[in-house]
């Protein structure tokens, strides 16, 4: 009979996962004798003769002797039966089941001390000895030898059995020293960090990487593996020990630093906070947070900026809610503010929300317009300060010009091509160019300073005539335009905006974006985050018409 749990206990499988080829352990039906065989081998015999009797119990029986004998003899006579015996003798399992028996025979006392005999192992060495050197001196038993154990590793690892007991048994055996501790014995810190050096060159080699990709997809399809992962990671995620350690390692990890964190680091730097960027000070237990703020009077803030697509699934939100009480009932000296990707893309929102928490406001710097430098610059070097300070944020692409003072950007201007369907028919067939973003950093608003910039720029643009808009609704009324010499050209009806329920403004082609980026309607999006549409106020045009001074 099969020992299941034995066989469990010693080779890992179970009825449902053993193959022929596994080993297994199996009692005599006679006299209980526990013994390991192939599952195969076991099924033959019982196939066979109903039962399984061990070794002893079997040859007690004459007949049993005999009818051996005779079929040995027949079979021995066949060709094909000899030339696969042979094969079977010389593979690696056959030689590896008589290391065992040899070992366990060196096990007995009386046969130790009987062949442990001066004579006995003179004669096992020199024996042994001649017989290796006489054979590997031709090169055609060098050859054999090495195409034979090429071709047959070879063809043992087409077989998907075998090669899903040898990966499993590594599996098993190298888990078992690691936990023993017999690696830390053999391995030091030094030649760990080698090895650790060498594999990270070799996977970071295309060819590898490909492979391991293919390996990793195809392995992936098979149910048995992608659940014993899924249920693994899930396992060690319950250690204390591992999520504190991978919350270490994600903290010293060089992180891509999200739009939403670049502009509240941006805020921060404008209130002359002290603060820790994401990294190894921001990491609290298990967690890493997007950034510190210490308070000496009171709770440190961690401040976490999610974002709207990632932040809105169950399985997220789950997270979130974990992380929460996790920080609040162990660490009640911090405490958690929560930013909305959404929320920067409404005028002075966060900032607002930062200095009603922090109780600091912007300093604003006295400079002399002598000191300021315009340059040509692309859009991405201004992409980041207007989504900071601008209440639209970035827009579309053009000509682009940054006011620095010293090595600070300090304020910026940008001239797009207008939108056909805005233009179209009311400023005549000749070249014409948008004025469509203007913004200055809120710690360098000085009088003057706007139409100043906007002179400059215009004096570096080579288009006669140039049109901008004031947005009545977030209380511009072109007094900027009129100073830089533009005229009123014509009022745009009245559009839509969205509101907060604190009154904030966004854009309704913001909230447009925001929805498509989640895959939301803009009327499902605003009725999530709870966004109310109001009619804002009317807009003017104004143009600059080069040489036509008012």
């Amino acid at each position: 009979m099969i020992l299941w749990d034995k066989t469990e206990e010693k080779f890992g499988l179970t009825a449902q996962t053993a193959r022929q080829k596994h080993k297994i352990v199996v009692a005599c039906d006679a006299c209980s004798a526990e013994r390991d065989m192939l599952y195969m081998c076991y099924r033959r015999t019982i196939k066979r003769a109903n039962k399984y009797n061990c070794h002893s119990c079997a040859t007690q029986n004459n007949n049993f002797k005999a009818g051996c004998s005779k079929r040995a003899l027949g079979l021995w006579n066949t060709k094909e039966y000899r030339s696969r015996n042979l094969s079977a003798v010389q593979s690696e399992e056959y030689r590896e089941k008589k290391k065992q028996e040899s070992l366990a025979r060196w096990q007995d006392e009386e046969f130790r001390s009987k062949m442990m005999t001066e004579e006995k192992t003179e004669q096992r060495k020199l024996s042994s000895s001649i017989s290796a050197q006489e054979c590997w001196q031709r090169p055609e038993y060098r050859a054999k030898i090495s195409k034979t154990i090429s071709s047959r590793m070879k063809k043992q690892w087409l077989d998907d059995n075998y090669k899903t007991y040898m990966i499993e048994l590594q599996t098993i055996i190298t888990s078992r020293l690691w936990q023993d501790g017999i690696f830390d014995e053999c391995f030091d810190k030094e030649f760990c960090a080698k090895m650790a050096e060498i594999n990270k060159e070799i996977n970071s080699r295309v060819e590898v990487k490909q492979k391991l990709s293919k390996a990793s997809k195809q392995n992936w399809k098979n149910p048995k593996y992608r659940n014993a992962i899924i249920e693994a990671n899930q396992a060690k995620w319950q250690n204390p020990k591992y999520r504190e350690k991978m919350a270490t390692i994600r903290s010293e990890q060089a992180h891509n630093i999200s739009s939403p964190q670049i502009q509240l680091y941006k805020y921060l730097d404008d209130l002359g906070v002290n603060y820790h960027k994401e990294g190894p000070r921001t990491r609290i237990g298990y967690y890493v947070f997007d950034c510190l703020v210490n308070n000496p009077g009171g709770r440190d803030l961690l401040i976490e900026c999610q974002g709207d697509y990632w932040h809105s699934s169950d399985s997220a939100q789950s997270r979130d809610r974990g992380k929460f009480t996790y920080i609040d009932r162990y660490f009640p000296e911090y405490e958690i503010m929560y930013i909305w990707e959404h929320e920067f893309s409404v005028k002075d929102r966060v900032l607002q929300r930062l200095q009603l928490k922090l109780g600091a406001g912007i300093d604003t710097v006295d400079f002399d317009l002598k000191d300021v430098v315009l340059k040509t610059v692309s859009s991405a070097d201004i992409r980041e300060f207007l989504d900071a300070y601008h209440y639209i944020g970035k827009g579309r692409g053009g000509n682009c010009h940054g006011a620095f003072l010293g090595d600070e950007l300090i304020g910026c201007i940008v001239f797009s091509p207008p939108i056909r369907q805005n233009t179209a028919g009311q400023f005549g067939d000749g070249q014409l160019i948008e004025l469509s973003r203007l913004c200055i950093h809120p710690s360098y608003h000085k009088k003057n300073f706007a139409s100043w910039l906007v002179g400059r720029a215009i004096k570096q643009i080579d288009c006669d005539t140039i049109i901008a808009y004031a947005d009545t609704t977030v209380g511009h009324t072109g007094t900027i335009y009129r100073a830089a010499n533009f005229i009123l050209h014509h009022e745009v009806a009245p559009n839509y905006w969205y509101t907060d329920g604190d009154g904030y403004v966004m854009h309704k082609k913001t909230l447009y974006q925001r929805a498509r980026k989640m895959k939301l309607t803009e009327r499902a999006f605003a009725e999530k985050y709870n966004y109310r549409k109001k009619w804002g106020g009317k807009k003017l045009c104004f143009v600059h018409i080069r040489g036509k001074h008012v």
